[in-house]
């Protein structure tokens, strides 16, 4: 039986980013589970990284059977699967153009001028992205049909989460990073710094955000490693 795979998006997003991902895994029989981070979906309440932890620990445990999970991330959801992923049924953890830091890392080196510049702080403390600038950084290799639909969905994010992970699932599990050569949110050197850490590397020739536009290319990833163990 394949491994399920558990699906955790990045800041501003939420679990409706897997859409075109996941009917691929249905296709190949691979289970799979994408939870909505607190962090976006209760942003104002100041849900922070301890709740996202706590999201992803709990699909986790709602998983059926005994078989280790491929948990990935992506963007931000590195840093929350970095510590989640020490869950008993983690078994492999992937790194989606993802932050996978080390303990008091600062993570500001590895933005881009970009995705600093569409950021935007409201008055009840949460950052939200500037609708007008959020093709340039996340999307820019999308169709625009493809990036107005993402663009509908963006929340706003707590600004809470942004904190060190307090232990390093990549220390002790395997991982593969994914570098996107053509993101425009985190730096393509500061990627394959972060990639030199994980067991294992490969890099697409994407934007920030291929589960939008080649989902393709991360479910077969996915499907691979699921029923390779």
């Amino acid at each position: 039986m394949s491994r399920p795979v558990v699906l955790v998006h990045g800041a501003w997003h939420g679990s409706w980013c897997w859409e075109r991902v996941t009917p691929y895994l249905d296709a190949a029989n691979v289970r799979w589970v994408a939870p909505d981070l607190p962090s976006v979906a209760s942003a104002s309440t100041g849900a922070n990284q301890t709740e996202d932890n706590l999201a992803v620990r709990e699909a986790l445990d709602r998983l059926r059977g005994n078989d280790e999970a491929i948990l990935l991330g992506h963007s931000r959801g590195g840093s929350v699967i970095t510590e989640a992923g020490t869950h008993d049924r983690v078994g492999h953890l992937v790194y989606l153009t993802a932050f996978l830091g080390l303990e008091n890392e600062d993570t500001m080196p590895y933005r881009s001028d970009a995705l600093n510049q569409c950021l935007e702080v409201q008055v009840d403390g949460t950052i939200t992205v500037n609708p007008e600038l959020a093709k340039t950084v996340f999307y820019n290799e999308h169709k625009e049909q493809d990036f107005a639909w993402a663009a509908r969905h963006l929340r706003a994010q707590s600004f809470e989460p942004f904190e060190d992970p307090s232990e390093l699932a990549w220390q002790t599990k395997p991982s593969t990073y994914v570098v996107c050569r053509n993101d425009n949110a985190l730096l393509v050197a500061g990627q394959r710094k972060m990639a030199a850490r994980a067991t294992q590397s490969i890099e697409w020739n994407t934007d920030h955000s291929p589960f939008l536009y080649r989902p393709e290319l991360v479910a077969t990833l996915l499907i691979g490693l699921s029923v390779s163990g």
